[in-house]
């Protein structure tokens, strides 16, 4: 006889709605993307009369030439053409990241400034959550949040070899990278670089269309992975190879591990690796066939960092990962694979001999897999103790993975309250620049100091004789060549030849150009003056005849 029923069930509580997944991760980047614009407004909202802030706090020459890289996006192009050099060339499909962002601008009529942002903050919640989906593939369910927390936002070492003064030891002087170097911070992208923070979004997304892919084959999971790689390639190519080894050595660990592909998943990640290559040739032929991208790229400076500066500039994630990589090749966890072989693959090859000179751009999103790992490495470093201390001791721990991070956002603040004029430009330039972009003819090139040569691409569209340390070609020595130049000691005729060998069609004349000179634009009859205020002259030049 079946057991009866009773009439009325036990007043059990009612669990607790499950939060959404996306919960955490969502907030996260929602909290990561307005405080990366938090110093911005700042610096902004506090600009001193007769100033306009010009965008940027860090490594903000580079991010000057993101601009103008947008700009001629606006402007219809989909062709990038080096506006600080004189040499000629024509446009190749480079920065094909802020080419589009100038596209969009111009589409949505949003200042270029403020589309740059944007793309950062859009990054941050791509990177999050893309982050978040391969915490959930790959850690187990305790370790999820803090693998997110310090994929994101951990850091080094680097406050404490400031404080000391960068001490030298075993030889080298120690350096604090994660305080200098966006791409060995999540955190520190998201707030400077923003093709930086979609790069690594990028590559988490495509480690997860090959998880796919490898689970269960699919023409659609393939098309959409090298869609993913090929967007990856567009932004930074090199990192499509990296993945590849990466790849490659996680199923060659698994193999070992007596773990077999099926020959479709192969197939498929494969198709997905082939899809982006014919961008990757291309961009390969480019760098070593065009002369000027060629002698603009051996200009590069990307070594690597020492390896101890390095490994303190990853700090207690590093170790705590490397904890983390020991005990899973011991236990053979296969959904660890990936991270487990990424740190060391890229630590190694980051210090083989690159005929590119990209050496440092190989560690693109490295505190990924370093952050993730270090969640399940700090897990079994603390086991053993008990519950109290384990919790003080991990609290301690997270507090120092993250504390260059803090000090990062500080240092952004601190810009932005005004203690570094370099931030801003003149009413007067402003002034120049903005004329400058609605009267310039097609074609134009403008001498001016080097300064004032780094804006006038980014904000008038007028290409350079000299302006960026890297996208100028010889640039020392053409800094040398203006400055002679511009002197009174100079003959007229040979400067007008020089103007007219250069193709330079303007001659900016601004504070900076005058300083230190005795030498008069006005004196000269085939430079005319076209324009006159805020302390700034703007003179065309007759052409030779």
């Amino acid at each position: 006889m079946a057991a009866a029923r009773p009439l009325i069930r036990p007043a059990f509580p009612s669990p607790a709605p499950a939060r959404s997944p996306w919960l955490f991760p969502a907030v996260l980047a929602a909290i990561l993307a307005l405080a990366s614009l938090l110093p911005y407004l700042l610096a902004w909202w506090l600009t001193p009369p007769g100033h306009h802030f010009a965008g940027f706090f860090f490594i903000a020459d580079d991010a000057t030439t993101y601009l103008a890289k947008m700009r001629q996006g606006a402007d219809g192009s989909w062709l990038w053409n080096d506006p600080y050099t004189s040499e000629p060339h024509g446009g190749v499909f480079l920065f094909a990241f802020y080419l589009l962002a100038g596209h969009v601008a111009a589409l949505i009529h949003l200042p270029l400034i403020a589309v740059y942002h944007l793309a950062g903050v859009s990054g941050a919640f791509v990177l999050v959550l893309s982050t978040d989906r391969l915490a959930h593939r790959t850690l187990p369910l305790a370790d999820r949040r803090l693998g997110l927390a310090l994929a994101v936002l951990g850091s080094g070492l680097g406050f404490a070899v400031q404080a000391a003064g960068n001490p030298g030891l075993l030889g080298l002087r120690l350096q604090a990278l994660d305080l200098h170097l966006p791409e060995l911070s999540g955190w520190y992208s998201i707030l400077a670089i923003p093709h930086f923070v979609w790069a690594a979004a990028l590559m988490v997304l495509a480690l997860l269309g090959l998880g796919a892919i490898s689970a269960r084959p699919s023409a659609w999971l393939v098309i959409r992975t090298g869609a993913i790689l090929s967007a990856l390639a567009a932004i930074h190519p090199q990192m499509v190879a990296v993945l590849l080894l990466v790849w490659c050595a996680s199923q060659a660990l698994l193999l070992t591990w007596g773990r077999r592909p099926a020959p479709a998943a192969l197939l498929g990640e494969a198709l997905a690796f082939a899809i982006p290559s014919p961008l990757l040739v291309y961009n390969a032929w480019i760098l070593y066939r065009d002369p000027t991208i060629a002698a603009w790229a051996r200009q590069w400076r990307h070594q690597p960092p020492d390896p101890l500066s390095l490994a303190l500039s990853l700090g207690v994630p590093l170790a705590a990962a490397a904890i983390a990589i020991a005990v899973g090749l011991r236990r053979r966890e296969p959904t660890l694979a990936p991270l487990l072989v990424w740190p060391p693959l890229v630590l190694t090859i980051l210090y083989l001999p690159n005929v590119a000179n990209i050496q440092r751009r190989l560690l693109d999103a490295i505190y990924v897999p370093v952050g993730l790992l270090a969640a399940v490495g700090l897990r079994h470093l603390l086991a053993h103790l008990p519950a109290p201390r384990a919790r003080l001791l991990r609290r301690l721990l997270v507090t120092a993975s993250c504390f260059s991070s803090v000090l990062v956002l500080a240092i952004a603040i601190r810009f932005a309250s005004g203690a570094f004029p370099e931030i801003y430009v003149g009413d007067g330039q402003w002034q120049a620049m903005a004329w400058l972009s609605s009267h310039h003819q097609p074609g134009d090139r403008a001498l001016s100091s080097p300064g004032v040569g780094l804006y006038l691409p980014a904000d008038s569209g007028v290409s350079v004789y000299v302006g960026h340390y890297s996208e100028t070609l010889d640039y020392f020595s053409k800094i040398q060549v203006a400055d002679s130049m511009l002197r009174a000691t100079t003959a007229p005729d040979r400067l007008r030849s020089f103007l007219s060998w250069e193709r330079i069609t303007l001659l900016y004349w601004g504070p900076q150009e005058r300083a230190g000179r005795d030498f008069s634009p006005s004196g000269e009859p085939y430079l005319h003056r076209v324009y006159d205020a805020g302390g700034v002259q703007i003179y065309r030049v007759d052409p030779q005849d």
